[in-house]
């Protein structure tokens, strides 16, 4: 970029990096361009006195007298150099952001002659312009002075340093009149990114430009697009090519969209703003107000805090409370792509949302939409066995893509709802840690009830402890109550003595319990008599606390339904994830009791209405993801669902769960004992048997139905199959009992296990239902053993199942167990007598490599003692330390080599070694303990990578490639698929720093071989310029011949990579271009690039190894 130093009139050019803070300028042209003062005018003192040289000079001593900070000046008259066309195509294309990065734009109105003359601005040319609508746009400040240089107002503000100049009056409400610009954009152009293409060419309706092809040039940066500059092409001409251009834009992004989506689905990962949008829509205007002015939470957006605790008691509010952070923080994000922000919701109704993976998974795809994060996500989507990454592999993700960003906010509400069995809820607390600990641009937000563990971890992490107090949100509470009773049609009608009493009642009792409030209003409003005095009895035997409240609330369930509504809250207690209402329904006829203790039945005849949940359960269930219109939608004046009324919006699919934390944990409490609802009590480890044998007798069911289609027509007529099949095992885990008759006799059956399977089969999960033609039926110890259920596996057992059956994706039940890391199972199964060094055609060969793929470290340990071979040969990772080394696992990889494991056997399917393997993923800690253990840096093979330091080198993972380097690594071998170098490797895949790191350390820049011929035809076909450039620099050979390609030229122009034709012909490619073919940079008047036209002359050349007429869209992120 061009400035202009306001003291010296001189020019300076800066790159991007190096840039000063400067002012830009914002003006009418002269009708007749030639009164302006040009590069060539400025730079060789002439015309100085023209009026176009005065202007520059004006701009200048304003700059320097009231502005007196800054040093330099932009102005479009004179800072660019319009002789060249290379020049003006970048600078119109760069304009957008040089006026949003300037410290502030001047706008000159030489129409406008007093500042008071609010008509005159309005009429002012300036507003009638092309060029001036980006100028008005982009900046982050615009300062409009008048003729004389007196200041009218501004728009905007600065985020930087205080300019020191007067900005007069606000006249964004103005401008937005006179334009058609709404506010909020120009206050932050990224406020427009959900405004279509057509709204914003509106905003060129009624402006001018004096060269036609200006009224699409001038859209450029505010539409977003890169395109060559091509004065002649008129009006038609460049407007079809930004049309086209933005339209290949959509297309890509869409692809992006796609691709990504894909990717989040493949992991299974949880969507957060659900829980989100639901907490908004519960949110009342005005309240929550208070956390962000609290010195507490500003200290933590913007000051030394990284940590903040916000606790209270159940039902306070913290959910909304949290949400009403996360909107600011939305808010704040949207100025700066660089700051970024994601949100994890705990839920206790949704198990997709409380485990320390679930919590990575979310995290990852919030945040991972950006590079390196992408490359990493697809790399691992696009394995060829696509496995899920493990913990390590999302964690090295997660923080790659963290510490691209200048700063990250993450929300985590609800930690309290994470489980504490099996020390689930401990590893979430030590990674937050942890995240602290690693990544200092990270600020976290925390909301819980204050419970010992949370406490302990934000007192050890040094956190600023926020506590609702009920005097801390009274106020909020008043307003709920106050909008809540003007809302409901019944409570709305009560005269004004009866709606203040209930206000003021309410808000004096409430002790800073929304959770509280909402149960009284919901009684209250089925309440018949409108009498004062009846109101005041009733409100006088309110309950005092929700114990209480959720006890009264039991007790009004009529006799006759209550067996119905235990069910019901049996199922919703409990649920893997929110229930629909029809599912719901499809439940409560399914009786687990029979004399054979197998079967049971489910009595289709006795199916009750889908809208039974929330007519018995009032006020126990909230409906998941959407919101009621009004609060008696639901549930009308005679305390009944009225369906008619609330169709629109609640229908049998709709899904709902318990409507807050406090109601489960109530109901598991001892304290419901000594209530009179003591019927009501829930047993973790009953309920979870009760659910496992309703799932297995409604999937029994099933199987022996003469409806059964075995087609997807079946998911309709049997509405509970697909959670069944799901969940059973979930709820197996999780029971405690003393025998497993029907889960043994439900796995032994081979039709039954059939037609489960085809509704989920655990060795294939990714499968949707009837997906799967070729089904394969493992043995009943082989699912058992997969899915973790140690009772079943030792029942089976006892019954002289065979402990050595092969079959099943992973070959055998010990393998099964293995992998997923069963250790009570692996036990019982090695003690039953599983063979430990049984090879198959499973997976993972033998159970070592198994467990070791997924780091499980006592599986390894317990494996290891039983005598299991550590070098044992097969499968996909070929042996344990490779299978290990791939995925990262530290522990596990010192395990096996203190065992013996050999450190350099080779042939695997991926990597031909561990070393290869830990190169390729960037695994810094076990490339050290491999080599550390003796492995060859320099082993060769003719698999994918030749050898470590290519592997390291196509990855991009700088101090793995330096490790390796120092280790003495050959950073000219060849080897791999293409035959070639650390540096091609590195060049193919535009890693800059590998590159540069390489050549540092001696490789040969003109090293010849393999594919690409050598390292600059590598780049050059990836289209990688400022490699290309850094190669050339390096004195890389520009006739250099390759295998495919005859040059670096021919390989970029085959690839349509223009910029880099370019570059190699600026740097002489085009002396040494066979004769036979002609190179030319056509511009295009039909599309948004050059083309490149290579014509061929010589018919004996294979036709292979040239394109003609190449045209190739560049990439937007490249050209920006």
């Amino acid at each position: 970029m061009r400035l202009l130093d306001v003291a010296s009139l001189t020019f300076a050019e800066f790159r991007e990096e190096e840039r000063p803070a400067y002012v830009i300028a914002s003006h009418r042209w002269s009708k007749d361009s030639r009164d302006e003062a040009t590069f060539q005018d400025v730079k060789d003192c002439r015309n100085t006195s023209g009026r176009g040289y005065q202007k520059v000079e004006a701009f200048a001593d304003y700059v320097k007298s009231s502005i007196s900070h800054i040093k330099w000046l932009w102005i479009d008259t004179c800072c660019i150099n319009k002789e060249s066309a290379a020049e003006l195509s970048e600078a119109i294309n760069s304009m957008f952001d040089w006026y949003h990065n300037a410290e502030v734009c001047l706008a000159y109105l030489a129409d406008v002659e007093t500042a008071e003359d609010v008509s005159g601005f309005e009429k002012s040319a300036w507003f009638k312009r092309g060029w001036t609508l980006q100028e008005l746009l982009a900046p982050q400040i615009v300062v409009f002075v008048t003729a004389d240089w007196q200041v009218i107002g501004h728009k905007g503000s600065s985020s930087g340093s205080n300019t020191g100049l007067s900005i007069g009056r606000k006249l964004q409400d103005t401008i937005a009149r006179v334009t058609g610009v709404p506010v909020d954009v120009l206050l932050n152009y990224d406020a427009s990114a959900d405004l279509s293409v057509e709204e914003k060419l509106k905003w060129m309706d009624g402006r001018t430009t004096t060269r036609p092809e200006d009224m699409s040039y001038a859209l450029f940066g505010i539409l977003g697009v890169t395109l060559a500059v091509i004065y002649g092409e008129k009006y038609t001409g460049a407007r079809q090519r930004l049309m086209a251009a933005i339209h290949q834009r959509n297309i890509t992004a869409a692809q992006k969209a796609e691709e990504y989506r894909k990717i989040a689905a493949w992991l299974s990962s949880s969507d957060p703003w659900t829980n989100h949008d639901k907490a908004r829509q519960q949110h009342e205007p005005d309240t929550g107000a208070w956390l962000l002015e609290h010195s507490q939470y500003l200290a933590w957006k913007s000051g030394p805090s990284r940590l903040l605790w916000v606790y209270g008691k159940a039902g306070c509010g913290k959910t909304i409370l949290c949400s009403t952070a996360i909107e600011d923080i939305k808010t704040h994000c949207r100025s700066d792509i660089f700051t970024g922000q994601a949100i994890f919701y705990f839920s206790f109704s949704d198990t997709q949302k409380q485990t320390h993976r679930d919590l990575l998974v979310s995290l990852v795809v919030q945040l991972g939409q950006g590079e390196p994060g992408l490359s990493m996500l697809r790399q691992a989507y696009q394995r060829t066995e696509r496995r899920l990454p493990g913990s390590d592999e999302l964690q090295k993700i997660l923080w790659s893509s963290i510490a691209a960003y200048n700063s990250v906010y993450v929300h985590l509400d609800a930690l309290d709802e994470c489980p504490e069995g099996d020390g689930v809820r401990q590893i979430v607390l030590s990674s937050v840690e942890q995240l602290l600990d690693q990544l200092p641009n990270v600020r976290i937000l925390v909301t819980s009830r204050d419970v010992p563990d949370v406490r302990s971890l934000m007192q050890d992490a040094s956190a600023d402890l926020m506590p609702i107090t009920a005097r801390t949100i009274d106020a909020d509470i008043h307003r709920y109550i106050l909008t809540y009773v003007s809302r409901d049609s019944r409570l709305s009608r009560l005269d004004p003595a009866a709606r203040a009493l209930i206000e003021d009642t309410l808000s004096e009792r409430a002790d800073g319990m929304f959770r509280w409030v909402y149960c009284q209003l919901e009684q209250l409003k089925m309440f018949k008599s409108t009498r004062l005095s009846s109101l005041r009895a009733a409100l006088h035997a309110l309950p005092k606390t929700l114990d209480g409240t959720y006890e009264r609330m039991l007790d009004n369930i009529n006799e006759a339904d209550r067996s119905y509504a235990f069910t019901l809250l049996r199922w919703l207690a409990y649920a893997q994830s929110p229930l629909s209402l029809l599912e719901l329904a499809e439940a409560s006829i399914i009786d687990t009791t029979d004399t054979l203790g197998v079967d049971g039945s489910v009595d289709t005849d006795d199916r009750g209405d889908w809208a039974d949940t929330l007519n018995i359960l009032a006020g126990f269930v909230t409906i998941d993801g959407v919101q009621e219109e009004e609060n008696d939608h639901v549930i009308d004046s005679d305390g009944d669902f009225n369906v008619k009324r609330a169709s629109r919006q609640i229908e049998e699919g709709t899904r709902v769960r318990l409507a807050h934390f406090s109601v489960k944990e109530y109901l598991e409490s001892s304290r419901i004992l000594e209530s009179n609802v003591k019927y009501f009590q829930l047993d973790p480890f009953k309920e979870h048997r009760y659910l496992t044998h309703s799932c297995l007798v409604y999937l029994t069911h099933y199987s022996a139905s003469s409806l059964k289609t075995s087609t997807e027509e079946d998911l309709e007529a049997f509405p509970l199959l697909v959670y069944a099949a799901k969940t059973w095992p979930h709820y197996a885990f999780l029971q405690q009992c003393s025998s497993s008759t029907r889960e043994v006799a439900f796995l032994d059956s081979v039709a039954r296990k059939r037609d489960w399977l085809q509704i989920y089969d655990p060795d294939r999960s990714w499968k949707q239902p009837f997906e799967n033609s070729k089904l394969e039926v493992a043995t009943a110890l082989y699912y058992a053993s997969l899915l973790g259920l140690k009772a079943i596996v030792q029942e089976l057992l006892n019954g002289r199942a065979d402990v050595n059956a092969q079959g099943g994706h992973y070959g055998n039940a010990l393998q099964a167990a293995s992998v997923t890391g069963h250790e009570k199972v692996v036990q019982v199964l090695i003690d039953a007598g599983a063979d430990v060094n049984t090879q198959d055609e499973g997976h993972y060969s033998n159970a070592l490599q198994a467990a070791s793929f997924g780091g499980h470290e006592k599986v390894v340990q317990m494996l290891i003692y039983t005598g299991a071979d550590i070098n044992a040969p097969g499968g996909k990772f070929d042996n344990a330390l490779y299978a290990a080394s791939s995925e990262g696992h530290e522990k596990v990889v010192q395990m096996l080599i203190d065992a013996g494991a050999d450190v350099n056997a080779q042939n695997g399917e991926y990597y031909d070694n561990a070393l290869q393997a830990a190169s390729e993923q960037g695994y810094e800690k076990v490339v050290q303990m491999l080599m550390d253990a003796g492995a060859d840096v320099n082993a060769q093979d003719e698999g994918r990578y030749g050898n470590a330091l290519q592997a390291a080198s196509l990855g991009g993972h700088e101090k793995v490639v330096q490790m390796l380097i120092d280790a003495g690594a050959d950073f000219n071998a060849r080897g791999g698929y293409h035959d070639s170098t650390a540096l091609q490797e590195a060049s193919l895949g535009g890693k800059a720093k590998v590159v540069q790191m390489l050549m540092d350390a001696g490789a040969d820049v003109n090293a010849q071989g393999g594919h690409y011929g050598n390292a600059l035809q590598a780049a050059s076909f990836g289209g990688h310029e400022k490699v290309v450039q850094m190669l050339i620099d390096a004195g890389a050979d520009l006739k250099d011949q390759g295998e495919y390609y005859g040059s670096a030229l021919e390989a970029a122009a085959g690839q349509g990579h223009v910029k880099v034709v370019r570059m190699l012909m600026d740097a002489g490619a085009d002396d040494i271009w066979p004769t036979s073919i002609s190179v030319e940079l056509i511009p295009s008047s039909s599309s948004e690039t050059d083309l490149l036209s290579l014509q061929h002359h010589d018919p004996a050349r294979s036709p292979g190894r040239l394109r003609s007429n190449v045209s190739k869209r560049k990439r937007r992120a490249e050209d920006e």
